[in-house]
């Protein structure tokens, strides 16, 4: 079998199930309300051999529809299967109908009409042919009902309502079958296109997880020399101790294993922060302090020997408190913005990096500022779009901003952006507050820039 007839296949079992679980409830209903209606019969009209008859077939209709619902649960999960179990439904039914119909008056019964509900059923339920052949089996039933039932005499005119009401059945299965194909055909076509739509979404987000990765290994090449010194010194100075303990066998002298044990944690400190930044997935949402988030970013950074010549200015509030958000991809942002702060103060005789921490209501706020060179206000509105840089030719993916907006809404916040031509640029990172109310709609500023360039 192709693979796209057994997805068809899978979809119409689906379809059919629904169904038949639908049919089964409306079972349920209807023999709720013709119980109601033969025990009403009875109080009116006392407990006559009619009202009798007619609440006992209710109560069988009940229990047939009970023992149906428990048979449900061991049905293989097969089309034909299903299609036998719905014919079996149909069957019973039509053989309740008859019944019903000739307890109460026969062909003038208002129950007739009930038989072209169960032609629709099978044309949903059947395929073609077997609907047709429903509808033969209703007629049958029928006729053997009224024959059992004490042979009611029929007139030319019986006659012609009976061969009326044929027709309508095999009418009733003929355009019900047209409208059910043109309805599955739709249904099929919905449910593919949905689950391509699922598959698509599934390739972009991965695609997306792996551009973020792509730009967390970048950032960390950038570090890579000064992750290489920052491991090298305590290297270093565990072999200077090392040749020491060599030249002098013996106890060592007080205080050199505790230094190489110092120096062994701080390469393991420095390792384990590279494993936890260079992790694939994103981290889970959580509450957070955002000083300590912004602390922990910039101990990263100062791996880039090129922060050391700048001036790091702190201005983190200890009113801003906690966060919502996932630490490892707010990091990540962090980077991202600051690593570019550096790129731009290259050429600033004086750079400063200021990083600020504040509460807006229920948002969260991290500014990025530097003096740098800024951005033309032509570039600003281009920032934030996948690779568009405004590097020189290698210098740059142009998907740091882009990843970290994208982050940035994940986390139900956004970044806003101000910059001057020659004066600096801020990067505004908004996210929502631990325990606050979610932020109202035309205050959420997330995603929207805000700048002039000058």
């Amino acid at each position: 079998m192709s693979p796209q007839r057994a997805a068809s296949e899978v979809v119409r079992r689906s379809l059919l199930s629904s169904e038949l679980r639908w049919l089964m409830r409306l079972r349920w209903l209807a023999a709720s309300l013709f119980l109601a209606v033969a025990v009403g019969e009875c109080a009116l009209s006392g407990w006559n051999s009619g009202g009798f008859v007619f609440g006992g077939l209710s109560l069988g209709l009940l229990g047939y529809a009970f023992l149906l619902g428990r048979a449900v649960r061991a049905l293989g999960p097969s089309l034909p299967a299903l299609h036998r179990f719905a014919l079996f439904q149909l069957c019973m039914d039509l053989a309740f109908l008859s019944a019903f119909v000739v307890g109460t008056g026969g062909l003038g019964s208002p129950i007739l009409g009930f038989f072209v509900f169960h032609m629709v059923f099978a044309s949903l339920l059947l395929p073609r042919a077997w609907a047709y052949g429903t509808a033969g089996v209703a007629v049958v039933m029928l006729g053997v009902g009224i024959e059992v039932g004490g042979g009611l005499a029929l007139g030319s005119e019986d006659l012609l309502r009976a061969a009326g009401w044929a027709v309508t059945l095999v009418m009733t299965v003929y355009l019900a079958s047209r409208i059910a194909e043109s309805l599955h055909r739709r249904e099929l076509a919905r449910l593919r296109k949905n689950r391509r739509l699922r598959q698509m979404a599934r390739m972009l987000r991965a695609q997306q997880d792996a551009l973020i990765q792509h730009e967390k290994m970048a950032a960390m090449g950038r570090l890579a020399a000064g992750v290489a010194h920052e491991i090298n010194n305590p290297l270093s100075s565990m072999d200077g101790l090392l040749q020491l303990m060599e030249r002098n066998p013996g106890p060592p002298r007080p205080g050199a294993v505790q230094a190489l044990r110092d120096q062994v944690r701080r390469i393991h400190s420095t390792v384990r922060e590279l494993t936890a930044f260079a992790h694939p997935d994103r981290g889970v949402r959580e509450d957070v302090r955002l000083n300590e988030v912004v602390e922990g970013a910039l101990k990263m950074l100062g791996y880039d020997h090129r922060i050391r010549r700048v001036r790091v200015e702190r201005d983190l509030s200890s009113a801003t408190g906690e966060a919502h958000v996932s630490p490892r991809a707010l990091q990540q942002i962090l980077m991202n913005l600051v690593l570019n702060a550096l790129d731009a103060m290259e050429r600033s005789e004086s750079p400063v990096l200021t990083l600020r921490t504040r509460r807006d209501g229920a948002w969260r706020l991290i500014e990025v500022e530097d003096n740098g060179c800024g951005i033309g206000p032509e570039q600003l509105s281009h920032i934030f779009e996948p690779f568009f840089t405004t590097k020189p030719v290698g210098s740059g993916t142009g998907l740091g901003l882009s990843i970290s907006m994208s982050l940035a809404r994940e986390q139900g916040g956004g970044i806003e952006v101000a910059s001057r031509v020659g004066e600096g640029t801020t990067f505004s990172i908004r996210v929502p507050g631990a325990g606050e109310p979610a932020p109202a709609s035309d205050a959420a500023r997330a995603g929207v820039m805000a700048g002039d360039g000058a």
